[in-house]
């Protein structure tokens, strides 16, 4: 078996050096007072493993997340934010319903696809993050108290924008595979007088 995230010789998903190699993810709270909950911070293999669940389609990377973030969840139906159609025709998947079904087996809760996402919209990953989110528009709205889930957080606008659509107050929790670490305003370069 090839580690998935560095493809050297393993005997599980993610070699010994790779493991040791991922950091946990901070909590964060997003707009409306939501809080994200993530498995690894986007960096290192954690990266890597994403990057493969996106574009290559293994998705191990899910289950992992799976189980690590399944024990912490309430029990309540998991809301995915769907990827544009053209990027799951491309890739074969939509990494975010990939992941939320895998918590979904795990916790025994349904996987409801209330979002609905454009056809076609300018890539936003690894890009320029100061381009709008893509406009989602709601299938169904599902009934209060649900998880929303992604598969990567960075700027967090794509779930904001999904918050704001469904209302903060209906969210319980947000979740994703990776997030970026917050970028705190007390560590933001100051102008002097």
């Amino acid at each position: 078996m090839l580690c998935q995230a560095c493809f050297r010789p393993a005997r599980a998903l993610i070699c010994e050096p790779c493991q040791h190699l991922m950091r946990p993810a901070p909590d964060r709270i997003l707009s409306g007072g939501v809080r994200l909950m993530a498995a690894f911070e986007h960096s290192g293999p954690a990266r890597a493993l994403v990057h493969q669940l996106k574009y290559r389609g293994l998705t191990g990377y899910a289950d992992l997340v799976a189980m690590m973030l399944a024990p912490s969840l309430p029990a309540l139906p998991i809301v995915p934010v769907p990827r544009v159609w053209t990027r799951q025709l491309r890739y074969g998947l939509d990494p975010a319903v990939v992941l939320a079904e895998s918590l979904g087996r795990s916790k025994g809760v349904p996987v409801i696809k209330s979002l609905v996402a454009p056809i076609y919209t300018r890539r936003r990953a690894g890009g320029d993050h100061s381009r709008p989110v893509a406009p989602f528009r709601i299938a169904r709205m599902p009934a209060s108290g649900f998880v929303l889930v992604d598969d990567v957080v960075t700027t967090g606008r794509t779930l904001e924008a999904a918050i704001g659509l469904l209302g903060p107050d209906r969210v319980a929790l947000a979740v994703s595979a990776n997030a970026a670490p917050p970028v705190s305003s007390l560590l933001a370069p100051t102008r002097d007088h």
